[in-house]
């Protein structure tokens, strides 16, 4: 269903983008108040939350988000620290768990626990692999930037519910249908909308496909215990998450375009606040850019595959430079833009030559099963 054809989809999609806006502008601006160490961690948890849900989410699934950060930094860590001795220990860990973290991500039922598992497996694998102790010395500065992550995410639903389920005042069972019918619908839109065929491979197999892309990148990228890597590696694990990323040329081009232009946003904020050294210009510079990338998203599923890595990249990139322990202003937005450029041309290129040998397996499997 489009937004043009229901009104109240196209409400909901509008809601959706302005939540985004809020949360991320507000979770940055906390932590840099603050003066966290990786300011980036809280606007990203918000912004991988709000892409997903349809409501704030309740005490089961908040337990649950809470248990797969705890889960993913914790294996990542302990793979870290104890595999570091064993020859070919660590890859093997490193390429298990983000097995696991894709194969949540792509399910449709378990979205938000794998974006939070891959965030923070990529976080806590490259501080880990710079220093386990370094690691472990941010581990409450990390509880409380998913804290704060998960407070803005209830801000926004607060500040911007959205319309009503439809037939809500049918009653109480009547009203909770409708709206589970309406955020399928709604998720359809973003997800799968009419004309964009579904992905000709297997949740298995498209996370394996992820994976095999993910993990030669991790090792090259954290081999020499660079935490710059953290950019690249959002960025990647973010378009590898698209359905169709190597579908046509034209649509893996588009990706690309959409992570450029947030590279180069996070490039322009970073130089215009040097120049004037001004916060509030940067925090006017922050909500209305995440705003545009916002609107970008909520124009439906193709827009949203393309617009979502570039929103992911424009936080990551500006995200570090307020980061006072991990390079901060040290290192500007435009030299990690070159490192973001290359890793998302790799990911497009070694799915591209991978998705038709995962295509041609999973098209003998299904040929050999019973009829």
């Amino acid at each position: 269903m489009s937004p043009d054809a229901d009104p109240q989809a196209g409400a909901r999609l509008k809601a959706r983008g302005l939540r985004i806006a809020l949360a991320v502008t507000a979770a940055l601006a906390v932590e840099a108040l603050r003066g966290a160490d990786l300011p980036i961690l809280a606007p990203m948890i918000a912004l991988q939350i709000l892409a997903t849900a349809q409501r704030p989410p309740g005490a089961k699934m908040l337990a649950m988000l809470f248990g797969a950060a705890a889960a993913s930094s914790l294996v990542a860590w302990v793979i870290a620290a104890f595999t570091v001795s064993i020859p070919g220990a660590y890859p093997l860990g490193m390429g298990v768990l983000y097995l696991w973290c894709f194969a949540l991500a792509m399910h449709p039922k378990t979205r938000p626990l794998g974006a939070m598992a891959l965030t923070m497996t990529i976080v806590v694998g490259a501080l880990s692999a710079a220093s386990t102790g370094a690691a472990a010395g941010l581990a409450l500065s990390l509880v409380l930037s998913i804290l704060a992550g998960a407070a803005v995410v209830y801000l926004a639903f607060a500040a911007l519910p959205g319309p009503p389920p439809p037939a809500a005042a049918a009653g109480p069972q009547a009203g909770a249908d409708a709206d589970a019918d309406a955020e399928a619908e709604a998720e359809d839109d973003i997800a799968e909308p009419a004309g964009v065929p579904a992905p000709e491979i297997s949740v298995a197999f498209r996370a394996a496909l992820a994976t095999l892309t993910m993990l030669p990148l991790h090792l090259w990228l954290t081999a020499d215990g660079g935490v710059a890597a953290m950019p690249v590696l959002f960025t990647c694990s973010s378009m590898l998450r698209q359905p169709g990323v190597a579908a046509s040329l034209r649509d893996s081009l588009t990706r690309l375009a959409g992570t450029a232009a947030g590279g180069a946003a996070a490039a322009g904020v970073h130089a215009l606040t040097l120049m004037h050294g001004e916060a509030t210009l940067a925090l006017a510079m922050v909500a209305t850019l995440s705003l545009g990338f916002a609107w970008r998203m909520s124009g439906g599923a193709l827009q949203a595959q393309v617009w979502l890595p570039g929103f992911v990249t424009f936080l990551a990139l500006y995200g570090m430079t307020l980061s006072p322990s991990l390079g901060g202003d040290e290192v500007a937005a435009s030299e990690r833009l070159w490192q973001v450029a290359v890793g998302a041309v790799y990911t497009v290129c070694a799915v591209s030559l991978l998705a038709p040998l995962a295509r041609r397996i999973s098209g003998r499997r299904a040929g050999l099963r019973p009829v």
